[in-house]
């Protein structure tokens, strides 16, 4: 095997598995769809919220998706193969992590235009949402990888996964969702994109390789 030959493994087992990403992204809209219905769909009020709403609808779009991350790789006994493969185990991890992040992105960067306007999102505030989603979203997986590697030999691991990486996605929430509460007050936002930059190259550098103990202590 080499990282070549495991991208296109994943690639392929992706597009046969590709229900796990649609279940995220149809429940994404679901909350984007069912919020304002619950609270206020008065444009006043959405054109405000609108970048909470999103941000809180794709962190939990996430968290439904990486739970499931290395499920079936760990049953399959593809994660046995990964481990003596004699490939770097961080470095595959990252690969994977990096292909599902940019599958999810992509479905957001299309429909971000169409949730904008239905949320009533002012024109200025789009590209600080859209940078902020670039930059948080990659995060938000490598984090999420961790917590599915604890639990991945777990039956009913869905609730400590959420346990173990909700408490790491608050920061990254917090500085995501400031820099549209700054857009709205027309203040610089500068400071916490660099921020939220930050944690993605933290997150970039020990994420992997904490997931990759993770999984050998699982499949040990």
């Amino acid at each position: 095997m080499t990282y070549l030959s495991f991208i296109q493994a994943e690639l392929l087992v992706m597009w046969r598995r590709k229900q796990n990403v649609m279940n995220s992204l149809l429940f994404f809209l679901l909350v984007i769809v069912l919020f304002p219905l619950g609270i206020d769909s008065s444009e006043v009020f959405l054109s405000k919220a609108a970048g909470g709403i999103i941000w809180c609808a794709t962190a939990l779009a996430c968290l439904l998706s990486v739970e499931a991350l290395f499920k079936e790789d760990y049953h399959d006994g593809s994660l046995e193969q990964w481990v003596v493969s004699g490939l770097s185990l961080p470095i595959l991890v990252l690969l994977k992590v990096i292909l599902h992040s940019v599958m999810v992105i992509l479905a957001l960067i299309i429909m971000l235009p169409l949730l904008s306007q239905m949320l009533f999102l002012p024109a200025n505030s789009f590209w600080p949402l859209l940078l902020s989603l670039l930059l948080a979203v990659p995060s938000l997986f490598l984090l999420g990888g961790i917590g599915a590697a604890v639990t991945v030999s777990l039956r009913q691991g869905a609730v400590l996964m959420l346990l173990i990486v909700l408490p790491l996605y608050v920061p990254i929430i917090i500085f995501a969702t400031s820099v549209m509460k700054l857009t709205y007050s027309g203040l610089p936002y500068d400071g916490s994109l660099a921020i939220l930059a930050a944690m993605f190259l933290f997150c970039l550098v020990l994420s992997p390789w904490m997931t990759a103990i993770c999984i050998k202590a699982s499949v040990s």
